[in-house]
């Protein structure tokens, strides 16, 4: 399962027309900017919505790959690698690892290079080319901490968790601050940053600065990742949820197949992958079109309500949007144990159906170590894998990618 190839040259691609706003490709070369006569004023549209491009891609690698780490998926695949992966199993030699480390080092690096040209330009204070490529630095800053083990930032030293979502936050915070300084059309930018802002405070642990970026952002506020029905282009910006759906490779997990209204799947597809899975698959995504949530005022309030709890015990907030989505999936109040422990894991089980698929639940997982697996939708470490095989007999107990080889052994700073 590698779907993610030569996205390099997409960052040139009129990324723009899956965007928000226009794509001015009116260069000589529409495939080349040439840095000798690159003007922040003129060319900065073109430049941060490549670099946008290359994040979309990385997030649905990301969102891919991380649902088979943290079993938002099952792997139809019969590929080894990719079973070890789903099995939570590494092996640092794994070429797989790549489809990880290398889109999210590209989005980083194509967006650190539009702020570095960007913030040259004489309005540069007020930029919202500026804001988007900072904004989509600090989002893919946050999705290699939170899948990664350790890091790397354009073939630097490598970087703990804690150093990404350092970097993060500059990032998202200097988003916030050119984007608002743009008055209204920054609005989107700055919600969507201030979500991905208190998203790496939490990761972080600073609780009192998540809880507080959470509170800026509007309840109803939502943004997405914007995918493509192109045809040629279904392959890296087409929605590869959906993809890797209809070809076959993905199923719904069995701890996903319940009567809830945010879980939907279609069950009634004949035959098995190539692993044997039933075709019990997804039907939350169901074109190529379909876009991917990536920040809004819901994900805010889970994370107001986490921080809550975890910075001061206070299980006030989580209790009432505990029982709020509960009604929304059907379910009845809320009737378990009132200890922080307790709410927390119900928080986590309602997140993972609210955000199935968004590329959120591994980061959640590795945040709350003391949360019982089974209890979030996730098979236990140690129970038996779901493809029977001797190489890989149960589920492992590692929630993140090592850096992969392609990386290390390229890579001076890993040198002895």
């Amino acid at each position: 399962m590698r779907i993610f190839q030569s996205v390099g040259a997409l960052s040139v691609a009129c990324a723009a027309a899956i965007a928000s706003t226009g794509c001015n490709l009116d260069v000589k070369n529409p495939t080349v900017i040439d840095a000798a006569t690159f003007n922040p004023n003129a060319d900065g549209t073109t430049l941060a919505l490549s670099a946008q491009t290359n994040f979309y891609i990385a997030f649905q690698s990301m969102a891919l790959y991380a649902g088979l780490i943290s079993d938002e998926l099952w792997t139809g695949a019969a590929r080894l690698q990719t079973k070890r992966l789903a099995a939570r199993v590494f092996a640092s030699t794994d070429d797989i690892n790549a489809d990880f480390h290398a889109p999210l080092s590209l989005a980083i690096a194509s967006n650190e290079n539009a702020i570095g040209a960007l913030q040259s330009g004489a309005g540069a204070a007020s930029d919202l080319n500026l804001a988007r490529a900072s904004m989509n630095a600090g989002f893919a800053l946050d999705l290699m901490a939170e899948t990664m083990c350790a890091g790397v930032i354009q073939g630097g030293p490598q970087l703990s968790d804690a150093q990404l979502l350092d970097s993060a936050i500059t990032r998202f915070t200097n988003a916030v601050t050119v984007a608002t300084a743009a008055g209204t059309a920054g609005a989107a930018i700055v919600n969507a940053s201030n979500v991905g802002l208190a998203r790496a405070y939490l990761q972080k642990g600073d609780y009192t600065h998540a809880s507080q970026t959470a509170a800026l952002v509007p309840a109803a506020f939502s943004i997405n990742v914007i995918t493509s029905t192109n045809v040629s282009t279904q392959g890296t910006l087409g929605n590869q949820l959906y993809g890797n759906t209809v070809q076959g490779q993905i199923v719904s997990p069995q701890r996903y197949r319940i009567n809830d209204p945010r879980l939907p799947v279609d069950s009634t597809r004949p035959g098995a992958t190539l692993n044997g899975q039933k075709y019990v698959v997804q039907a939350k995504y169901n074109s190529y079109g379909d876009p991917i949530r990536l920040a809004s005022g819901l994900e805010a309030q889970y994370i107001a309500a986490e921080a809550a709890l975890h910075g001061s015990a206070s299980t006030a907030a989580a209790l009432t949007l505990i029982n709020t989505r509960r009604t929304a999936g059907g379910q009845g109040a809320y009737a378990g144990g009132t200890d922080t422990l307790s709410v927390v894991t119900e928080l986590l089980n309602q997140r993972a159906r609210d955000f199935w698929l968004e590329g959120k639940k591994l980061g959640d997982l590795r945040r709350n170590p003391s949360v019982a697996l089974a209890s979030v939708l996730t098979d236990p470490s140690g129970n038996p894998f779901y493809v029977p095989s001797t190489t890989l007999p149960s589920f492992g107990s590692t929630f993140c990618a090592p850096i992969p080889p392609q990386e290390t052994n390229a890579n001076p700073n890993f040198k002895p």
